[in-house]
């Protein structure tokens, strides 16, 4: 049994129909085996596709932050716009200064999860969309909803910097320096992660994190090749945006034409290959 164990997981199911095209091409090729789904967008309507894949676990993408709600917008008039579209950027504004109603946020969020379940899915594990729920007004909300619903797993936060380069330690610390707001951010989500355990919320043991400082980047193919070699031991995360853009994309992501890049590389049967010649083993969120 292998000791290196990754979870590849594809975000942004449901999120727009050119992302769900992309994600069923990386499954059909077996090196991505989770999948997280965005359900209030129309795209959400092929989730059942997913169930042909028996071996890949499916989770909710929880989502405050992007795109129309689920809830009827007069419940919720703090998270969302006169269009019944959340807010965007001011939603972090809102929900640093404790203006968005607990209640409201539990009620979305129980919205999404049940939207999710009536098309038969068995949600495994949840995170967020742009990571939002590491504001902890959210997090509280997510972790109640997460366990009304029974889904006992989630995506850690505990940050495992990888760079491709020699002296990994001193290039991880460097990366830190430079970004001193992305260290506060790995040190308060470690804090969240320790919450989370003792709520009984079941987890990998460490998030992959691409270093910026040597240019990591999860659509370059050395990444993935390098990733494999050097992967400590252990359970390890790491979530991916394969798709192909399209118009939904473009109005509402700014990580857009890079999604594509990756996509060419999470489709390559050849990666698969890599992965058990380094000695890792392909899992699912079900594995943990």
């Amino acid at each position: 049994m292998s000791r290196k164990k990754l979870i590849i997981n594809a975000d942004g199911f449901g999120f727009t129909f050119g992302n769900n095209r992309g994600i069923l091409e990386c499954l059909e090729a077996g090196v991505v085996k989770s999948v997280s789904v965005n359900a209030n967008f129309p795209a959400v309507e092929e989730v059942t596709k997913l169930k042909n894949f028996l071996n890949v676990s499916v989770g909710i993408h929880l989502n405050l932050s992007v795109g129309p709600c689920v809830s009827e917008p007069k419940d919720i008039p703090d998270l969302v716009d006169e269009k019944g579209e959340f807010l965007g950027t001011e939603f972090d504004r809102k929900a640093l200064r404790g203006q968005i109603p607990h209640e409201q946020m539990v009620r979305e969020l129980t919205a999404q999860v049940e939207k999710l379940t009536e098309y038969g899915i068995e949600i495994t594990h949840w995170d967020s969309h742009q990571n939002k729920h590491l504001y902890r007004p959210f997090f509280k909300a997510a972790i109640e909803v997460a366990k009304k619903f029974n889904i006992q797993r989630m995506r850690t936060h505990d940050h495992h910097i990888f760079s491709m380069g020699r002296c990994r330690k001193i290039r991880a610390t460097i990366h830190l320096l430079v970004h001193p707001r992305r260290a506060f951010i790995y040190a308060a989500s470690k804090y969240l992660m320790r919450k989370a355990r003792r709520a009984g919320m079941r987890m990998a043991d460490r998030l992959i994190t691409p270093g910026l400082v040597d240019s990591a980047r999860k659509y370059q193919y050395e990444f993935w090749e390098q990733l494999f070699w050097k992967l400590p031991e252990g359970v390890s995360e790491i979530y991916a945006h394969p798709g192909y853009p399209d118009e939904t994309l473009r109005n509402y992501s700014r990580y857009v034409d890079e999604r594509l890049e990756e996509l060419k590389i999470l489709r390559d049967p050849a990666l698969r290959q890599k992965a058990l010649q380094a000695g890792v083993e392909l899992i699912s969120f079900r594995e943990i």
